[in-house]
């Protein structure tokens, strides 16, 4: 019970961030459910279902279907959908009736290519995992089932100015303005964009991916997916935002020091934290996305000699951490945090400030975060 909120809105869902992903592929994405969890990703956390199309069903899961177990229809809907649409590929995400009647995605993806040609991806989301998991693996299901056919570039093949970026996500608040201020920093630079998972590209887009020089990495999700690619084709990359001019430069001289093949170093690879000694009491919280916030320490700390701690409700985040930092897994969690008599300031969305005591002094820079509060403060 601990684990249930009573101040906060529902956190966006694994299944969230999975059919965000696919959203910008031309996939024909299937929300098994019996409607509400379709309505919850697309009211509430998919800020382009307002302002574009995407061709996003909802299986229309009833309790007969649940009861009988009636693949054979959801089947022929998908089929008649294909009909009418020029779908790239086929993503079938689960919700939390299908975890609980045991829906075998592996053999319906299996079904689905068999019966209409295309390339199908299930995925066994239920719900009860956050967005950033969702996007996890959608990334690395994209990458396996695209990308793996593909043999490493030879060092003539790779476009070494090229650079993919890795996890624009709308849930993170990336949208076209954000997106194109990254690309044009990588054209002020001289390097070129290329795909970019997350958003914006296609799937054909996405097949280009190991023809690049290095990866950008933009979220704490899809460093699984930095890695894989990295050791499939030996694409280095560098994670971090251009949150100041230190984090700017090192993100730029990283990869305007890459060449196909070569590393980039463990230190330029990622936000740099300062060390501390065991009894250092952080005086900055900063609550959100793991890569965003480690971003975002570096250039507090840079120009500031107090401790900025990160924490946050979403455990992708954990890939950024140092032993300072922190996973909430309830409000209580948060209410404790906000209590530290030592604390000054804090980063976050603005459904946080709640939290803090009636009677506190602590300064709160409040920050939207689309997988927290999700249209409130579009």
């Amino acid at each position: 019970m601990g684990k249930l909120l009573y101040y906060l809105p529902p956190l966006a869902p694994d299944y969230s961030g999975t059919a965000s992903v696919f959203h910008d592929l031309s996939a024909l994405t299937v929300i098994h459910d019996a409607s509400g969890c379709t309505g919850t990703y697309t009211g509430y956390d998919e800020p382009r279902w307002f302002g574009s199309s995407s061709q996003v069903f909802c299986s229309g899961l009833r309790d007969m279907d649940a009861v009988m177990g009636d693949d054979e229809k959801l089947l022929a809907k998908i089929s008649a959908a294909l009909k009418d649409t020029d779908a790239s590929c086929v993503a079938v995400i689960g919700s939390p009736v299908p975890m609980v009647i045991g829906f075998d995605f592996t053999g319906f993806a299996t079904a689905v290519e068999n019966r209409t040609g295309r390339p199908c991806l299930a995925f066994p989301t239920t719900g009860l995992a956050y967005y950033d998991a969702g996007q996890k693996t959608a990334y690395l299901r994209l990458a396996e089932k695209f990308l793996s056919i593909f043999k490493k570039p030879e060092r003539t093949e790779i476009l070494s100015n090229r650079v993919n970026i890795l996890g624009a996500s709308v849930l993170d608040g990336f949208d076209d303005a954000k997106l194109d201020s990254l690309i044009a920093l990588l054209e002020d630079a001289g390097l070129h964009a290329g795909a970019v998972w997350g958003m914006r590209s296609s799937l054909e887009e996405l097949r280009e991916t190991p023809k690049a020089g290095a990866n950008w990495v933009v979220t704490a999700a899809a460093l699984p997916l930095a890695r894989y690619l990295r050791e499939r084709f030996g694409t280095p990359f560098i994670a971090g935002l251009p949150l100041g001019e230190q984090e700017r430069g090192r993100i730029l001289s990283g990869l305007n020091a890459v060449c196909p093949g070569d590393e980039i170093s463990a230190f330029l690879a990622m936000p740099p934290a300062r060390e501390l000694s065991a009894d250092a009491v952080p005086r900055t919280l900063l609550i959100g996305e793991g890569l965003f916030c480690a971003s975002l320490r570096a250039n507090l700390e840079q120009n500031d000699s107090s401790s900025v701690q990160i924490a946050s409700f979403f455990p992708e985040a954990k890939a950024v951490f140092t032993n300072r930092d922190t996973i909430f897994t309830s409000e209580a969690d948060l209410a404790s945090a906000l209590q530290n008599p030592e604390l000054e300031e804090v980063i976050g969305d603005p459904l946080f400030r709640e939290f803090l005591p009636a009677d506190s002094s602590v300064r709160f820079t409040a920050i939207p975060h689309r997988a927290v509060s999700g249209r409130l403060y579009a």
